[in-house]
């Protein structure tokens, strides 16, 4: 018998090596084929969608980011240039005083509610079904004016004022909304200032920036008591009275050009976002026997 050269001994090593670790390596399972379903839902999730009426890619998921994007167009941060802030007391012009009752249920007597804010960021991710955002915002910011009417600074609503200061808030939404501006005093009194009526409400439209109070030569300001007091503003939408008001907290965050707020709503349910800004008054000030709440002066 004629014994196989070495090299003839290393391919047929080489060739029973192969037969045996194939069958193992083709017993591996292979990736299995996606479903259509699952092909449909990458693609959905991946697919640019209209939220708060601009087209964002719906993938990004995260809301306070969604939100600052839909800001970033809209925002008017650079008012010291008189064109600008004019052009923003003329969109201010879109927002009409109207009374209560001619848009909700005369049940309800009053557009305002309790301060619902918390700091953070939503734990939910943006989602849209049937077209509609399962989050709604708003943002925030006061603006001072010195005596002449410039602007002297833009800032978060954390920032509060003093007595003297003048000011207006800056409010852009992503929803049409009901907007009321209400003081609760030392004492704990609470009064609608503005609209002065505590029957109207202003009516502001979605994505149009507004300075309130609207008129140019309009400002707030605290004067002639001590202590601490709150102004409150409360924007909703006029379908969330009663059990169609969202209960869930408001998100906020806040920048050194204003506050951004986020609520999630509900199938059925819609947003109602309050936020209280801190007074401190000058405590060299003379107490009024009856305090003046906050209210809208000329000039």
């Amino acid at each position: 018998m004629k014994t196989p050269s070495p090299r003839r001994s290393r391919w047929m090593a080489l060739f029973l090596a192969t037969c045996f670790v194939a069958p193992g390596m083709a017993q591996s399972p292979s990736p299995a084929p996606a479903s259509a379903t699952d092909t449909s839902q990458a693609s959905d999730e991946l697919q640019p969608k209209f939220i708060w009426g601009i087209l964002i890619n719906i993938a990004i998921r995260l809301v306070m980011p969604t939100f600052t994007s839909w800001l970033k167009n809209k925002l008017s941060n650079d008012l010291s240039s008189p064109s600008n802030l004019s052009k923003l007391l003329v969109n201010s012009s879109s927002a009409m005083i109207v009374p209560l009752s001619a848009l909700v249920s005369l049940a309800f007597k009053s557009a305002g509610a309790p301060e619902n804010t918390v700091l953070g960021e939503p734990t939910k991710p943006m989602t849209v079904e049937a077209g509609r955002e399962n989050y709604q915002a708003v943002h925030v910011a006061i603006v001072g004016f010195d005596r002449s009417g410039s602007v002297t600074d833009i800032q978060p609503v954390t920032a509060g004022f003093q007595t003297g200061d003048r000011i207006k808030l800056k409010v852009l939404p992503t929803f049409d909304g009901l907007l009321v501006i209400e003081n609760i005093n030392p004492q704990g009194k609470r009064v609608q200032i503005f609209p002065p009526s505590a029957s109207d409400v202003v009516s502001v439209k979605a994505g149009a920036e507004i300075l309130v109070p609207m008129a140019k030569d309009d400002y707030f300001e605290f004067a002639g008591v001590t202590g601490d007091e709150q102004l409150v503003i409360t924007i909703r939408d006029a379908r969330a009275f009663g059990a169609a008001a969202s209960k869930v907290e408001v998100n906020r965050k806040d920048d050194k050009n204003g506050s951004s707020f986020v609520q999630e709503t509900a199938p059925g349910t819609y947003p109602v976002i309050s936020q209280s800004l801190k007074l401190k008054h000058d405590k060299a000030s003379e107490p009024a026997k009856e305090p003046s709440p906050l209210r809208s002066i000329r000039g």
